[in-house]
């Protein structure tokens, strides 16, 4: 890239900058806690069949800056344990999924792009209801467990991120409709150091903060739980 296009790349990242901070300088701060929750915890034929979801709805702050396009990040990360007899417990499997969604204001359109261990897909919603509720849980998780007498238990987390300089040349690859690209950006197109100072410490000045919460179920062995008919209650 020359100079010249280097230059004017900061100063549109910078005029972009100034933009957003006067846009969300009224947003006032939200407290409003996350709250995960399992759905069901069932197995079925040596399959232990998991659902996580966010109890109640997303917080004020998260749904008023998808309002108004920011890309939002949400990550659900299932982790299944088994109980040793040292001192720690250890990892069995552990199963990621991945949502960003940004808010089209000029297309009126919801972008969703869902990944999982086995596959990549993008939705494109017109509705808000439908968009929100695709992302409000993980789907269903199945863990393969090897030895049905062990005593296992989940750990659920939930990350929601706000806007990141990555997601921002998302934004723009978004824009341009180039979200093919989705498993590994082009070397050419990684941020440059300047431009990523300048985001980064604008997102510092707004004030925009992610979001965790971490749940943790009851311990059980396979042949206690119920059948995928029935609800399994955690604590």
């Amino acid at each position: 890239m020359h100079r010249n296009d280097s230059l004017l790349e900061v100063r549109g990242l910078a005029n972009f900058v100034a933009c957003f901070l006067a846009t969300f300088a009224v947003i006032a701060s939200d407290t409003s806690a996350l709250e995960p929750a399992f759905d069901y915890i069932n197995h079925d034929n040596g399959r232990l069949l998991v659902q996580v979801s966010i109890s109640d709805s997303l917080p004020k702050e998260v749904l008023e800056y998808i309002d108004k396009g920011v890309p939002i990040s949400l990550e659900y990360d299932i982790e299944l344990r088994v109980e040793k007899g040292g001192w720690f417990d250890g990892l069995s499997k552990r199963v990621v999924i991945d949502y960003k969604i940004r808010y089209d204001p000029w297309d009126m359109e919801y972008t969703i792009v869902q990944s999982s261990p086995e596959l990549i897909v993008e939705n494109i919603l017109d509705d808000k209801l439908e968009a929100l509720e695709m992302i409000m849980s993980s789907g269903p998780v199945i863990f393969i467990v090897p030895d049905s007498l062990a005593g296992y238990y989940l750990i659920a987390s939930i990350v929601i991120k706000m806007m990141s300089f990555s997601n921002f040349k998302e934004v723009e690859s978004w824009l341009r409709g180039e979200v093919s690209n989705l498993r590994g950006p082009a070397a050419e197109n990684e941020p440059d150091k300047i431009g990523e100072f300048i985001f980064n410490m604008a997102l510092k000045v707004s004030g925009i903060k992610s979001h965790s919460a971490e749940i943790r179920s009851r311990k059980f062995r396979l042949d206690q739980l119920a059948s995928p008919d029935k609800a399994q209650t955690t604590d």
